[in-house]
């Protein structure tokens, strides 16, 4: 699958190549030089080191439409343990011609020294799918961190969504991940995750205990223009989360990211809505360049959060 030169965004990143096992895990190792925040968990684990083998997960897959069949199939896999994906499904009855999978995690976690890369390709006019089979859990950690490198790129007037499962932060969990985003105007893609700060009844120091979590997002035409970005960096040992103005109480974190034609963001901010109860306080707002909207939510429980992710969806 071609790719692009490098190009660059605003924090001087350079746009990683996923496009083979070898080069993903070079655009891994870069993604660790440029990121500040990492400076304190360098050190590598006594067990086994970082991005070793068995540590370093990668999964790249291709979906064509494929018109003789009428449908869009994945043309193209390639996988490295522990990261995996099962065959293309077509559950969905109101769109019989998406092709839905599921990725695998297959150790169940992810633990201190993991590198991840995801790459997702959606060819012209491609409806794809991609899910994951259970929440992630990121494991205590006491040395290192874990990384997971996300590419999706999508070609004119195809349709693509990543909405994954919860991310779960154990405590002293280090996690930093970066997703990179190309499609043309004419296309869409649907991503979002639900950030869930630890586990409530596991332990006392569990729920807002986790050390890091940096979470970056660049969104690029298919000609390198930059679109927008965010980096979203949460360290709660230095700013609490409890307070009026950041968390007020609430516990979980959703956010989904609608890129769509331009023709379709007022009809998705005034379908979003926007409201503060006891439950959810949640929004909308439109992305810089009519890139599409982006929903926030913030809740008491998960079930509550996804719930309003799920309604943001059906729109």
């Amino acid at each position: 699958m071609p790719e692009a030169g490098p190009q660059r965004g605003l924090e001087g990143s350079a746009r990683p190549d996923c496009s083979s096992f070898g080069a993903a895990k070079k655009s891994l190792a870069r993604l660790e030089l440029g990121a500040k925040e990492l400076c304190s968990y360098l050190d590598e684990p006594p067990q086994m080191k970082s991005a070793a083998v068995g540590k370093m997960g990668y999964l790249r897959l291709d979906f064509r439409r494929d018109e003789a069949l009428g449908r869009t199939v994945l043309a193209d896999l390639d996988r490295r343990a522990p990261l995996l994906a099962q065959k293309a499904l077509y559950w969905d009855r109101s769109q019989p011609d998406m092709a839905c999978v599921i990725t695998i995690e297959s150790t169940g976690c992810i633990v201190q020294g993991d590198r991840m890369a995801l790459c997702v390709h959606a060819g012209e006019e491609a409806h794809a799918l991609v899910t994951t089979q259970c929440a992630t859990k990121v494991h205590v950690m006491e040395h290192n961190y874990a990384s997971f490198l996300q590419h999706f790129t999508l070609g004119e007037r195809s349709w693509l969504e990543y909405v994954p499962a919860p991310l779960i932060l154990h405590r002293h969990a280090r996690f930093v991940q970066d997703t990179w985003i190309t499609l043309p105007s004419s296309a869409g893609f649907v991503f979002g995750e639900i950030l869930m700060p630890g586990r409530r009844w596991h332990h006392t120091e569990e729920q807002f205990g986790f050390d890091l979590y940096s979470a970056g997002l660049h969104v690029l035409r298919e000609d390198g223009r930059l679109v927008f970005e965010e980096r979203l960096v949460l360290e709660p040992e230095k700013t609490s989360f409890c307070n009026v103005g950041v968390m007020a109480g609430y516990e979980v974190f959703g956010s989904l990211f609608a890129l769509v034609p331009e023709a379709c963001i007022p009809a998705l901010k005034e379908g979003a809505g926007s409201d503060v109860t006891e439950k959810v306080a949640f929004g909308a707002l439109s992305l810089p360049g009519n890139a599409g909207v982006a929903f926030r939510v913030l809740g008491r429980n998960v079930e509550d959060v996804q719930a309003k992710i799920r309604s943001f969806r059906s729109l």
